[in-house]
């Protein structure tokens, strides 16, 4: 079975080494998975706060950083990346570890049924409570449920062109083939037919990622389940080139429309591609996510919900610009995480997944920890929308569960910095951030 190590957000990893203490919170994996973790905080490529490495009082250490998910090493180890959501320390000095994990899995997964284009919305409930399962167990269930239902209907086949040497007529002689090839045998005849077959791109994907995962998993029911299917799939080979297959998908057309979750699915398990993050030295799987985009895409999932006249809620409008004439043109987009057009009022939100100081004493002193940009961000964008109400929304955390005092950038224009309570169900969150907003 793979080692499972679970960390937390922008939490400490080191080895251990003889004669050290580690700095508090800090988790303890094998020599081999730290040199590992150490490499690719170097070779992360094109990759921005993936893994940071430092030396601090003679111990290395390497921070994760604010991607979470699953990321495989070398010598087997899966590193499970949990959001800091709940708690404020390191697993290690919680209380009851095991209960802290169970909890934040839970809400990762619940965030990840409304990341946009990925295939997590096929989450069940089920699974987004099987809290006991790590992630990549739960990612293997749901690959597979996508699958079953595609051999029950039967797997698709189509029609391809064959150019074979035959001992009978079968389709059209080819002419010159059959001069090159067959000049000494007329027993055979050089024919171009159709054949019906199983063995095409999308089927191949498949196989190839049972055979993967039945390698990479040792959960007695995931494995039965993933044998049984390869034996339905048995006249299938495995690809013997990934990203040709994959190619030739995108090409298929509506014939293999019914595939599109699953393979999409076999995609991100065969190597992290689809979605995520993938870098470029990951041995073997990089299922990361930037948790920016997860906390912004959930709350943008919910206010739709609250709000579904599409034409009152948009995501990432670009429409207006910072400047409105150079050289005869409009320069610097402006892109807010959710705008809101509601009678004749104008809304706009930008999240942010940082964790805020709240009311806390000396907080006012240090401006709550926001950052000075995103005030000037939000400003920019209340004057070029035309909107008089602005908001900053943060995940909740112990010290920041009400609304800080409004901020008044002028008489017209209001910034409201929210907090967004992730373990409590999203429509009453959203509901909350809507009746503030419209009182």
């Amino acid at each position: 079975m793979p080692n499972v190590i679970s960390v937390v957000e922008y939490g400490l990893i080191s080895s251990a080494q003889a004669g050290r203490e580690p700095m508090p919170g800090t988790t303890i994996v094998s020599e081999a998975a730290f040199q590992s973790l150490r490499q690719l905080a170097f070779d992360a490529e094109g990759v921005d706060n993936l893994l940071s490495y430092f030396v601090q009082k003679g111990g290395e250490y390497v921070r994760v950083r604010n991607y979470v998910g699953l990321l495989a090493l070398a010598d087997g180890t899966q590193l499970e990346i949990l959001p800091k959501i709940l708690f404020t320390r390191a697993l290690e000095e919680e209380p009851d570890q095991l209960a802290t994990i169970k909890q934040t899995r839970a809400s990762l997964l619940k965030m990840l049924r409304r990341l946009r284009q990925s295939p997590f919305k096929t989450f069940s409930d089920a699974y987004t409570n099987a809290t006991h399962l790590p992630l990549w167990d739960v990612f293997i269930t749901t690959f597979l449920d996508a699958v079953e239902p595609l051999v029950q209907q039967g797997i698709q086949r189509t029609y391809v062109s064959v150019d074979n040497n035959e001992r009978f007529w079968k389709g059209k002689l080819q002419s010159t083939r059959q001069q090159r090839e067959n000049a000494y045998h007329a027993e055979r005849l050089a024919v171009r037919y159709d054949a019906l077959t199983a063995d095409v791109p999308p089927n191949r994907i498949l196989k190839t990622t049972l055979l993967h995962l039945q390698e990479r998993t040792s959960n007695a029911t995931s494995l039965r389940r993933i044998r049984q299917l390869i034996c339905v799939l048995d006249e299938v080979p495995a690809s013997e080139s990934i990203p040709n297959d994959l190619l030739a998908i995108q090409r298929a057309g509506r014939l293999f429309a019914r595939y599109s979750i699953a393979l999409r699915w076999a995609e991100a398990l065969l190597g992290g591609k689809g979605f995520g993050v993938k870098i470029g030295h990951t041995p073997d799987l990089s299922l990361l996510f930037p948790m920016q985009r997860v906390f912004e895409d959930y709350v943008a999932h919910g206010i739709r919900a609250y709000w579904p006249e599409k034409d009152q809620v948009s995501v990432q409008e670009s429409s207006a610009h910072l400047v409105d004439e150079h050289i005869g043109g409009p320069k610097f987009k402006l892109r807010p995480d959710i705008l809101i057009r509601h009678n004749d009022r104008t809304f706009i939100i930008d999240t942010k997944w940082k964790q805020l100081q709240g009311n806390e004493a000396g907080a006012t002193a240090s401006n709550y920890g926001i950052d000075q940009v995103d005030l000037y961000q939000l400003y920019a964008y209340g004057k070029k929308y035309a909107a008089e109400d602005l908001f900053l929304v943060y995940p909740a955390n112990e010290g920041f569960r009400q609304p800080l005092p409004v901020f008044s950038y002028d008489p017209d224009t209001r910034l409201h910095v929210v907090p967004f309570d992730l373990a409590a169900p999203l429509s009453d969150e959203v509901e909350k951030l809507a009746s503030y907003a419209f009182r």
